[in-house]
């Protein structure tokens, strides 16, 4: 087991820098400096190891998402917990990866898509409801709507056409991608509550 989650951390560095489709078996077995004969006792190809590294990745954003829920003093704080996350992920991540990972390694991207459709809807509908309760967030949206136009717009990110990686950095698509969602769903309330946390984060807009 040990030798297995090295192999994954390994694969799964090289695929952030590199992206998917151009890192081979024999990168992998090279960066772990093995043969890829004995890279192929831990693992039987490369699908099976891109699979075993995404659910890992979307067993740890559960684990963060519910931490960011439980310790958050607000649905704002949570929410600003979970996209700081998040734009760390990105910032660390080749942008072709997830287009290599929906084009290339498509019966594991659905393994992302039912987590986006499950797991992330849920987190977005609470947040929703908590931000309601506590009059930060508008109390007109339509909780189900305004939670699935969210989680829809995650594909852009593996988009290229629309959002060339080059023109347009996903980091700072993520970034604005956060505050378009943010400002249309707080109230007054809420809106000068986010103001002071941008402040703290550094963020102008």
């Amino acid at each position: 087991m040990k030798e297995l989650e090295k192999t994954l951390e390994a694969a799964e560095l090289l695929f952030r820098k590199y992206g998917i489709r151009s890192v081979t078996m024999s990168d992998i077995a090279s960066q772990l400096g093995m043969s890829k004969k004995t890279l192929y006792q831990y693992i039987e190809n490369k699908n099976e190891l891109v699979e075993k590294i995404l659910k890992k990745y979307i067993e740890n954003e559960k684990l963060m998402c519910n931490q960011a829920a439980e310790t958050a003093d607000d649905a704002l704080q949570e929410m600003f917990s979970i996209s700081i996350q998040v734009q760390r992920n990105i910032e660390n991540m080749n942008p072709s990866l997830l287009f290599d990972l929906r084009k290339y390694h498509f019966e594991v991207w659905q393994l992302f898509e039912q987590h986006r459709k499950d797991f992330i809807l849920s987190i977005m509908k609470n947040n929703l409801k908590r931000g309601i309760e506590e009059a930060i967030y508008r109390a007109d949206m339509d909780i189900e709507i305004i939670s699935r136009i969210h989680i829809g717009t995650i594909n852009i990110f593996s988009d290229d056409e629309l959002l060339p990686p080059d023109q347009f950095p996903r980091p700072t698509v993520h970034k604005q991608f956060v505050l378009y969602h943010l400002y249309g769903i707080v109230s007054e309330k809420g809106r000068q509550l986010m103001s002071d946390y941008l402040k703290l984060l550094g963020i102008t807009t």
